[in-house]
């Protein structure tokens, strides 16, 4: 069956400057255009879990697939807010649960999927190792980030002070509004950034608002990644939730954007 979606146009793709300077590395940071998904999963939604139609799930990851150089195939992971981190090879296909999958597989690409959370890529281009993580308020809580570097460390020699880091599109402080269980939970970030990056009082509720990406950029920094090798690319989701998926200005029910990176594979 042919899909005739809202939104027939090629996918957008954002990158980083400094991850498109490594040889060989393929990466890129997909919005919710392009896709054939329709009502609140439109356009491009990569998610099998949210409610939307499988055959429209299966053409908008054909589409992602296009983006990628040929010779090559996804892996995926049941994201779970946790701090596993899978590594994967060149047959690799579901790593299971996990938030953060990493690779030396050349033609392997490593996803995440997201509606307001922090996708973060990890690159050591000397031992070309790629790490995806996903990393919402629980993650960053619990140190995924930390958790990640500690295994480039153990398991490929990798220094925090070689590794090159890119932020995606995420919820920023503007509009992550949070509880106090939420604030204290990331209390530990104020210890890694400085404070007036992470936090601020939303006027008028007594609540605090976050920003994730500042938040993450302090623990990278305080476990040795040099500042000027790490990168934010792209909006707030929420404030451009009519190019990105955003949990937060849908209410709750909304797609899955994908961002990915990975190693040529030689042809």
């Amino acid at each position: 069956m042919m899909y005739a979606g809202p939104d027939m146009s090629h996918p957008s793709v954002l990158q980083s400057a400094a991850l498109k300077r490594i040889p060989g590395l393929v990466h890129g940071f997909c919005g919710r255009r392009g896709g054939v998904s329709s009502g609140p999963f439109a356009s491009l939604n990569v998610s099998r879990r949210v409610g939307d139609d499988a055959g429209a799930v299966r053409e908008n990851w054909r589409r992602v697939q296009s983006l990628a150089p040929p010779g090559g195939h996804f892996a995926t992971m049941q994201q779970v807010h946790s701090t596993n981190v899978a590594v994967v090879g060149n047959d690799a296909a579901d790593a299971g649960e996990a938030d953060a999958l990493v690779t030396v597989a050349a033609g392997v690409w490593l996803p995440v999927l997201t509606a307001d959370c922090v996708p973060v890529f990890l690159v050591a281009p000397r031992t070309r190792v790629a790490a995806a993580v996903h990393a919402g308020w629980r993650g960053a809580a619990a140190g995924i980030v930390q958790r990640t570097l500690r295994l480039l460390g153990e398991a490929y020699g990798v220094g925090a002070g070689e590794v090159v880091a890119a932020l995606g599109p995420a919820i920023d402080g503007c509009c992550y509004e949070v509880g106090s269980e939420v604030a204290e939970a990331l209390a530990s970030c104020a210890n890694a950034a400085p404070a007036e990056d992470v936090w601020a009082t939303a006027a008028g509720s007594g609540r605090a608002r976050v920003d994730l990406r500042a938040c993450l950029t302090g623990q990278l920094i305080g476990a040795g990644v040099s500042p000027g090798r790490v990168a934010r690319v792209g909006p707030c989701t929420r404030c451009a939730a009519g190019e990105y998926f955003s949990h937060r200005a849908s209410g709750g029910q909304t797609g899955r954007q994908v961002s990915f990176v990975g190693w040529r594979a030689a042809l």
